[in-house]
């Protein structure tokens, strides 16, 4: 573990400044981070791989609730202590670093400015949630559509790595109703699929 020192200086346009105060963790396709109900202390910068956050509905399974690529936090709303409200799985094999809430405290003492980069995360968030609730105005289609830009926005490429049962749940969608619109944008090539991996065009 990094010792802090007062001569150090971090830039704060970016995560990568501060890797080296947190803990580095690998993880394999479909590892689970952390559970629905455990009780938190710290949370989870993505640094590569694929993360999706997913969260037990009484009408049928898991609702994915978001996806996660690199560049991202996760589990920050049970940083002191809480007890997380949704799963972490690895979509596929990921490198994440883990920072403790005491690693949070000191950093935010020791870069004042700190908590600023950690509070685009929850803005992020925040935006998110509004999102979904606009969504509900809109038609299927659209909800694909715009779900697919999301990830390619957070996984910041044109191929999503996600079986169509996966963005089906992280859409809100039935199976069958998401493979409709995706056969179609095959037809006008909008879209390919090709070794589970949506090809956007």
């Amino acid at each position: 573990m990094h010792t802090f020192s007062q001569q150090e200086s971090a830039s704060l346009n970016s995560w990568e400044s501060f890797l080296r105060y947190g803990e580095r963790q690998f993880l394999k396709k479909k590892a689970i981070l952390y559970k629905q109900g455990e009780i938190g202390n710290g949370f989870y910068y993505i640094n590569n791989g694929l993360i999706k956050i997913l969260k037990p509905t009484s009408e049928r399974g898991d609702r994915i609730l978001d996806i996660k690529g690199s560049g991202f936090l996760i589990g920050e709303q049970a940083i002191d202590q809480l007890p997380y409200f949704s799963s972490a799985i690895a979509i596929e094999d990921s490198v994440v670093y883990y920072f403790s809430f005491e690693v949070y405290k000191k950093l935010i003492k020791e870069y004042p400015d700190f908590v600023l980069l950690f509070a685009k995360s929850v803005i992020q968030k925040e935006k998110t949630l509004l999102d979904e609730i606009n969504l509900k105005a809109v038609t299927s289609e659209q909800k694909v559509a715009f779900s697919l830009l999301q990830l390619m926005d957070s996984c910041q490429t044109n191929e999503i790595n996600l079986t169509q049962q996966e963005l089906a749940d992280y859409v809100g969608l039935t199976r069958v109703t998401v493979h409709g619109i995706i056969k179609k944008w095959k037809c006008d090539q909008l879209i390919d699929i090709n070794k589970r991996r949506f090809i956007i065009h």
